[in-house]
């Protein structure tokens, strides 16, 4: 019984053997067929890469010049309506608008504006003031303005002047421009080939040949001359009357109430020049109903220093310095006096007084007669007269 059911059970083990032989050895034969295609695929990776390297040498070694990248300087950004803020040395807000504002590559510490206005704080406590231009650049790191074609500035204080050149420094409360301008305001009409507009917009500075027109506001009776009786020569042949005043000079300097000339001074009036190297104009004034400014009248006082000269129809006086006092109607002339008459008279002397209603002259030293060599003697024309002091 024994031996019949052994071999069953080694047939049973030899088929299992049998079944499990065959599929080892073919699971053997795939690894190898795999192996060999990753085989393959791996030098044909390595021959690629070869290949590749090669034609990257061959590129290197054959090109003619290194191709840069760079920034195109035309390549800009645009900006509508933008608004620039910023405040001044002394905490007053300003404000830089436009139409559009155009930033390019070549120069980003700018934008170039179209129709650019500025909007500024003259002085705390008062209207803001503004400047307009056709265009304009604005660097906004140092908050300078820099305005082109149609320029015009127009202060709460009433001034306006235009020009077609201003740079402004809206930190410094100041503008500089190389172009004519003409303005207009308190101080009446001045004109000037360059300027320069400093200290908070408050002084006005006229370079390189001015002109100016003074229109002057005798409205204050307090400080209006009585011309009533001599009108005629007052408002022909002085500073007293209260027609306009003519200026040219090389250079002036408005600030308050007084105007600060210099260079080839000439002031006209009437019938009257006078004209010195330098010359200072104070004039009247009072507060305006703008805060923080003035309203100017007529011509106070005049101080011509260097090479004075005062020229009327009967009178020629020349001299060191003068000055001339409209309150007491007398200009006070020292230094080198010398005065001419058309008569003939002529006086020399260190000190003089010419009364500018009357057209006396009151004066120490010797009054002579250049045609008849003489003392000079009276003459029966009233429109000058020869007073000499007799101390």
């Amino acid at each position: 019984m024994n031996s019949s059911v052994a071999p069953s059970n080694d047939h049973a083990a030899s088929e299992a053997l049998g079944l499990w032989e065959p599929k080892r050895t073919l699971t053997l034969e795939a690894a190898r067929r795999h192996s060999e295609r990753i085989k393959l695929i791996r030098l044909g990776l390595i021959g690629l890469s070869v290949a590749l390297v090669a034609s990257i040498g061959y590129n290197f070694a054959t090109q003619q010049g290194s191709i840069i990248l760079v920034d195109n300087p035309t390549e800009s950004v645009k900006m509508v309506k933008p608004r620039y803020s910023g405040r001044t040395e002394d905490g007053a807000p300003f404000f830089v608008t436009s139409d559009t504002a155009t930033r390019t590559l070549e120069n980003r510490n700018e934008v170039a504006l179209i129709k650019p206005v500025l909007e500024f704080i003259r002085e705390v406590g008062v209207e803001s003031s503004f400047v307009e231009s056709a265009t304009g650049t604005y660097d906004d790191i140092n908050k300078v303005l820099n305005l082109t074609t149609d320029v015009n500035l127009e202060t709460d204080d009433g001034y306006r002047c235009q020009t077609t050149h201003a740079r402004i420094f809206a930190k410094d409360k100041r503008i500089i421009g190389d172009q004519p301008i003409a303005c207009d305001g308190s101080f009446g009409d001045v004109k000037g080939q360059s300027y320069a507009i400093e200290d908070s917009y408050s002084i006005f500075k006229f370079k390189d040949g001015m002109s100016a027109l003074i229109k002057q506001n005798t409205s204050d009776e307090a400080t209006t001359v009585d011309n009533t009786s001599d009108n005629t020569s007052s408002s022909l042949f002085s500073f007293g009357g209260d027609g306009p005043v003519n200026v040219t000079a090389d250079e002036a300097i408005y600030q308050g109430n007084t105007t600060d000339l210099e260079g080839n001074v000439e002031v006209v009036q009437g019938g009257a020049v006078l004209t010195s190297d330098v010359m200072n104009i104070v004039r009247t004034s009072e507060a305006s109903q703008t805060a923080g400014s003035l309203k100017l009248g007529a011509i106070q006082t005049i101080t011509a220093k260097g090479n004075f000269h005062y020229v009327t129809e009967e009178n020629d006086i020349r001299g060191d310095q003068g000055v001339y006092e409209r309150e007491k109607g007398l200009i006070t002339v020292t230094g080198n006096v010398r005065v001419r008459q058309p008569g003939g008279n002529m006086v020399d002397t260190d000190r003089l007084i010419y009364n500018v209603k009357t057209e006396a002259l009151q004066f120490s030293g010797q009054c002579r007669n250049e045609v008849t060599g003489k003392g000079c003697m009276k003459t029966g024309h009233t429109s000058f007269k020869i007073k000499q002091d007799s101390r």
